[in-house]
């Protein structure tokens, strides 16, 4: 059984240990952001993997033998290259244009724009710009 602290040793250790906690509280009420009561959205670029934000996308929504490049930022907007299989028949703009993230979606609150251009029969078809 540890001994306990009686007298001034025991009041100088809670003492000690009430003054860590009292400081403790002060530096976090003198930390700059949102107190305990915000809201916990992801901040801009801090909590959010772009690029792992845009994959998801693509994937879930990508028709069978489609795929996307690596997303390249450029110009403050992120750019995806859209490959569609030389099998496949239509219009590749208007195709890609369907594949824009809901006014919701967590890469909004990255990125303003988001450039798509289809690469059909070995060449790159006029882009499309997606925006919130």
């Amino acid at each position: 059984m540890a001994p306990t602290r009686t007298g001034r040793d025991g009041i100088a250790a809670a003492c000690a240990v009430s003054a860590f906690a009292a400081c403790a509280a002060l530096s976090a009420m003198a930390m700059p952001g949102p107190g305990p009561g915000a809201a916990q959205e992801p901040g801009p670029r801090e909590s959010v993997d772009i690029r792992q934000e845009i994959n998801d996308h693509f994937v879930g929504r990508l028709p069978y033998g489609w795929w996307i490049s690596i997303p390249e930022e450029r110009l403050s907007a992120f750019h995806v290259t859209v490959h569609i299989p030389d099998w496949w028949r239509g219009n590749p703009t208007a195709a890609v244009m369907d594949l824009c993230p809901d006014r919701r979606s967590r890469i909004w609150s990255v990125t303003k724009r988001l450039d798509l251009t289809a690469f059909y029969r070995k060449q790159p078809w006029p882009g499309f710009e997606c925006r919130p």
